[in-house]
């Protein structure tokens, strides 16, 4: 009896039941969603081509949990300014829309512009800001001179989120990169924030970011394979999630990170590492060969 398929299964269930307990709490804490916190995220929608040649990008304005509405804002309020600035930055008023139930942002370019948008929000003693990076490229000239800057970064008292974005500021976001951000606080004697939070709006899942000694914050999102298989207008959406307490007042700030695939993430480092080594074996047996067969003649 005891040595029958039927006694070793009984004496293996107490510990498969232990096993899935721990894999269904194991994948409840690495598996956390928008849900956990509460704030504003900004979300890509479709980019469109009009007909005096102007590229629009809609933003939809989301929230992250079904306790906040944005229709409890009162002064939900969208700007942008230019990305590449790097003086005292200024910006400029975009209006919020809003159809069937869902808040949205029109931004229109003429030419080749980096925007950096803004939407804040607040409602008792909490303070929302979502933000976002991205080009638009247009083959025209560039109608924002003609505007006036609503106000300025010394007037501003936002908390924000700071991409590092040197180099080629126009370069799409891609997996495998490393990427640095700052949190500046809105109180810049206070705290600021410990960790910040990684959100994978696709997979659902988050993970805790600390900053190094410096107070920079960096991470490397990893290769997708959904990315890596589908074509460059394929893309995935990260948020960073900051949360500052300065007093009474609660200051909660997300930044939507659109990535797309690596440039060689897709192609086939065994095999290229393979033709790459065959290339040089075939190389030196014809330079060998030629040389014997000089030798030959030449003898």
């Amino acid at each position: 009896m005891y040595n029958t398929p039927i006694y070793f299964i009984l004496r293996a269930i107490p510990a498969c039941i232990a096993l899935a307990i721990l894999l269904f709490f194991h994948a409840a804490a690495a598996g956390g969603s928008l849900e956990d916190r509460t704030f504003l995220w900004l979300e890509y929608g479709t980019k469109q081509e009009e007909t005096d040649g102007s590229i629009t990008q809609l933003i939809y304005i989301n929230s992250s949990s079904a306790s906040l509405k944005l229709a409890e804002l009162a002064d939900l309020t969208a700007f942008y300014r230019d990305g590449r600035q790097k003086d005292e930055k200024q910006y400029y008023r975009i209006p919020v829309e809003q159809r069937d139930g869902r808040y949205f942002l029109r931004i229109n370019s003429s030419s080749r512009f980096l925007y950096q948008v803004f939407v804040t929000g607040s409602r008792q003693g909490e303070h929302f800001t979502a933000q976002t990076i991205f080009p638009l490229y247009a083959d025209g000239l560039d109608k924002r001179g003609q505007q006036t800057p609503v106000l300025l970064e010394s007037e501003k008292r936002n908390p924000a989120i700071e991409l590092d974005r040197s180099g080629n500021p126009y370069r799409s976001l891609m997996t495998g990169q490393t990427l640095r951000f700052l949190y500046k606080p809105v109180q810049p004697s206070g705290p600021g924030v410990r960790a910040v939070q990684i959100n994978d709006v696709r997979n659902k899942t988050s993970a805790d970011l600390l900053p190094d000694a410096a107070g920079i914050f960096s991470f490397t999102p990893a290769h997708d394979e959904r990315l890596d298989n589908g074509g460059y207008n394929e893309y995935k959406e990260l948020i960073v999630y900051a949360e500052e307490t300065a007093g009474n007042e609660v200051y909660k700030t997300s930044m939507n990170l659109l990535l797309r695939r690596s440039y060689s993430a897709h192609n086939n480092l065994p095999q290229g590492l393979l033709l790459f080594f065959l290339a040089v074996t075939v190389s030196i047996a014809i330079v060998l060969f030629r040389r014997r067969s000089f030798r030959y003649h030449g003898g």
